[in-house]
């Protein structure tokens, strides 16, 4: 699943924690289903629930919230737009007064495009990019270089 790498590679990069123990990291998908549309096409959705475990995080969980935030508006915007404005659930495990295993659960769609070949001579297969919605946090880009709270910088720019 495309978005599970891509999520591995934005919290890598935008939480230093992980960028120094990127085994701390576990991503796996759960509960996956393929829905298909009921026409002539083989186009279709995956959908699933993607879990991804921080073990032994020992930070401010808004150091996890923001970039994982950011993240979602990039790769399915429509989680922020969500009547019970809930777009992901967690679970913490507090191992001692300084460290916990946290798990989130985000519910996310990949959709495929099947394109028959002319002369019949297999499939295309496209990614389609996710809807951009105008009315995104005004002000506010998920291209984001630094988390600061005040003076005090959160996240550095991963590439500096």
């Amino acid at each position: 699943m495309r978005k599970a790498d891509s999520l591995r590679r934005w919290l890598t990069a935008y939480i230093p924690d992980l960028k120094t123990h990127p085994d701390r990291l576990q991503i796996f998908v759960e509960s996956g289903t393929v829905a298909s549309r009921q026409s002539r096409t083989l186009s279709f959705t995956y959908q699933y629930t993607l879990k991804v475990m921080i073990e032994e995080f020992a930070g401010d969980a808004d150091v996890l919230i923001v970039p994982l935030l950011a993240w979602i508006e990039n790769e399915q915007p429509q989680l922020l737009r969500r009547q019970d404005s809930s777009p992901f659930s967690f679970e913490a495990e507090l191992l001692d007064s300084e460290t916990s295993d946290i798990e989130f659960s985000i519910d996310l769609t990949e959709s495929r495009l099947v394109k028959a070949r002319a002369g019949g001579t297999g499939y295309d297969i496209e990614r389609p990019a996710e809807p951009r919605f105008a009315d995104a946090f005004e002000g506010v880009s998920t291209s984001f270089s630094g988390l600061f709270v005040g003076d005090e910088t959160l996240l550095a720019d991963p590439s500096a």
